[in-house]
């Protein structure tokens, strides 16, 4: 060995285990790789291995958002790289990979027969932890490619790839795993100092020469909403608010029992906040066949009532059940405007939105035709051209569509699709019963499965977002669009295309029967008296509610300019880190929540607009940067997350290598971002 030198990464989830996996290939397609001795720092302040969101303690009723087969963190040949292609298998394989091991049978070895030899090969490198199988047994038993599987099993398959990374790194590499938190780093003699502090309040340092952040969700100061509600609380000690935050996080044994309580917010954070407050307070729910959604629940008596409200004030839409992952959306209209080249900054409104629109009308009648093609009166290729030639609005597309649909009942209303409480209602009751039939109504649907017209059409908007996002990675939208015509993508497309698995509907029609969830109206209205929240809805007359207690269901997006994150803080009083900027139509610039990064390698851009010699960020926190940074990799989709880590890890080893004064290895161009 000739010379030494280090790298930290900073994040012990997914992103960072990936990032180390990155790390150890590039160093082993050196001609040498026991060269130099490279030491790699994993630090993570929860679980080095799983992290916070994804660790391995946490109860098992709370499932991952993504279906089984679909999750992977290893490349494959469809990621546009520079590095080595490592396969492995995807969370799907691994698990059932890890059972057959333990206690073979004719099913597991029927799957495990039909996986890739290279993937196979991957697990082969490293052993499943002693009694995992045993420990997942029920889980494991009923999992199926289209699962969702919990987080937990998916903390495991992360540890079990950095254990994997471990056993195959090259000699010279040496891998330490650290817990605690990193507050701060500071430059001293061109190296870097990681002051880190443990759950004790233990203080260590490590010095390396280059440092990678894959933090994942970061906190943000309060908003002047949230100062203002703490506040208030302050002053009324009988008062609970749950602020939000992963609602693994949330003290939710505050929440009493019995009594109302409202809940704001009616995305993923609801779903899970939901699940910890019936199932996670010893409720359970059982088959009925007569019931709504096939469930009743029956209550422990420890639940709370929840009263739920939002801007929308419908849950997401329950996700489709295909019977395997789901189809790509063609969206033929989208990829041919983005494939023709756009300039910047981009006009989302009045040229990617008309194209998203015209995908998803021919979604949904494509599906109707084939399914039902006594419905429609003209052939199929006349309602296709009537969809291309229009200019790309609802209502000009309901227009042109129409003449060819033999009923009325069977036409598309996109617009009631993005926004179905926007219709006039008597009072709170009949709201409340809009929403379970609404609900009910979505579940149909969803187990229509790809014969469903109206989900084929809003998988077809949901899916739009990432490619999208990627055509205005690094600045392509200004600041107008990113917050109009951009964000309300992102916003209809969650909506459509990120909702929870259909039996969390199934359970909330359950549970909104059994009494114990309530819809209050959209729109919601919040007040602060001393007898509680009060809240009414701007939608819904005479709906109107105090309660002692609030839950705020949502994780905030990280914001680079408000962080409350005493690493960013830091980074950010020393001028090594900025906030992403992107035009404003008024020719000056408008911040982002991003942190502002190359392109070429992740390093940070430092507040004089020089770029940093060491400290790169990946993931979270440069989504508004990056775009596309939340969603896990999906085998044989180029995912983003993957070429960043390789592009970002493959600059880390340059600059650990330069400070050890020998050649860097392969080429460390940038990749497509």
């Amino acid at each position: 060995m000739s010379a030494t030198s280090a790298i930290a990464l900073v994040g012990g989830g997914p992103r960072g285990v990936s990032l180390l996996e990155r790390v150890v290939s590039a160093l082993a397609e050196r001609a040498d790789p026991d060269a130099t001795r490279i030491d790699v720092y994993l630090i993570d302040d929860v679980e080095v291995g799983a992290g916070r969101v994804w660790r391995t303690d946490q109860t098992r009723e709370l499932c991952m958002n993504t279906l089984a087969d679909a999750v992977t963190l290893f490349t494959d040949d469809s990621v546009q790289m520079v590095g080595t292609v490592r396969p492995g298998p995807t969370l799907y394989e691994w698990a059932i990979l890890a059972a057959h091991a333990e206690a073979p049978d004719a099913r597991t070895a029927e799957i495990v027969a039909a996986i890739p030899a290279p993937r196979r090969a991957g697990f082969a490198e490293a052993p499943v932890r002693a009694g995992f199988a045993s420990d997942y047994a029920g889980e494991l038993g009923a999992l199926r490619p289209e699962s969702h599987p919990s987080r937990s099993l998916y903390g495991e398959y992360i540890a079990w790839a950095l254990a994997r990374v471990i056993r195959v790194a090259p000699d010279g590499v040496r891998v330490h795993t650290r817990t605690g938190r990193v507050g701060a780093i500071v430059e001293r003699g061109g190296r870097q100092e990681l002051q880190i502090t443990d759950a004790e309040g233990g203080a260590t340092e490590i010095t390396v020469d280059a440092v990678v952040l894959a933090t994942g969700w970061l906190a943000n100061l309060p908003t002047a909403e949230e100062r203002q509600l703490s506040a208030s609380v302050s002053a009324r000690p009988a008062l609970v608010w749950v602020a939000p935050g992963n609602p693994v996080d949330q003290d939710l044994s505050r929440v009493p029992a019995g009594e109302d309580v409202i809940i704001r917010g009616l995305g993923m954070g609801f779903f899970d906040t939901v699940t910890l407050l019936t199932l996670g307070r010893g409720g359970r729910f059982v088959m009925d066949a007569g019931a709504a959604g096939g469930l009743r629940y029956e209550a422990s008596g420890a639940e709370p009532i929840l009263w739920a409200t939002s801007p929308r004030g419908v849950p997401y839409r329950a996700k489709t059940l295909y019977g395997s992952l789901p189809p790509r959306a063609p969206q033929r209209h989208l990829r041919a405007v983005l494939d023709a080249g756009l300039s910047r900054p981009i006009d989302v409104e009045g040229l990617l939105w008309p194209a998203i629109r015209k995908d998803a009308f021919e979604a949904y009648y494509e599906t109707l035709h084939r399914t039902r093609p006594g419905a429609l009166t003209g052939s199929w290729d006349q309602l296709r051209a009537a969809i291309a030639a229009d200019a790309g609005d609802a209502e000009s597309l309901a227009a042109a569509v129409a003449p060819f649909v033999a009923n009325s009942s069977d036409l598309f209303d996109l617009t009631a699709a993005l926004d179905p409480s926007r219709r006039s209602f008597a009072d709170p009751e009949e709201f409340d019963t809009w929403v379970a039939a609404f609900l009910a109504d979505d579940l149909r649907e969803a187990e229509r499965g790809a014969d469903s017209p109206l989900k084929a059409a809003l998988w077809s908007i949901g899916s739009a977002r990432q490619p999208v996002s990627l055509a205005g990675a690094f600045g392509g939208f200004d600041a107008a669009t990113r917050r109009g015509a951009f964000g309300r993508l992102l916003s209809i497309g969650g909506m459509f295309g990120s909702g929870p698995p259909a039996f969390r509907n199934r359970q909330l029609l359950a549970l909104h029967a059994a009494g114990i969830v309530r819809f209050l109206g959209p729109r919601p209205q919040l007040s602060i008296t001393d007898d509680g929240f009060h809240v009414t809805s701007a939608r819904v007359p005479d709906a109107d509610l105090t309660a002692r207690t609030l839950i705020d269901a949502w994780m905030h997006m990280h914001d680079a300019g408000s962080s409350a994150d005493p690493l960013v803080r830091s980074l950010t009083d020393a001028g090594r880190l900025r906030v992403f900027q992107v035009a404003d139509r008024n020719g000056g610039l408008g911040a982002t929540g991003g942190i502002d990064i190359d392109p070429d390698t992740g390093l940070l851009i430092r507040s004089d607009g020089t770029l940093d010699p060491a400290v790169h960020v990946a993931g979270i926190p440069v989504d508004e940067v990056v775009h596309d940074t939340i969603i896990s990799p999906m085998p044989g989709t180029n995912p983003t997350m993957l070429r960043e880590t390789d592009r970002v890890a493959r600059s880390a080893v340059r600059i650990a290598l330069r400070a050890a004064s020998v050649s860097p290895p392969v080429p460390l161009a940038r990749s497509s971002a």
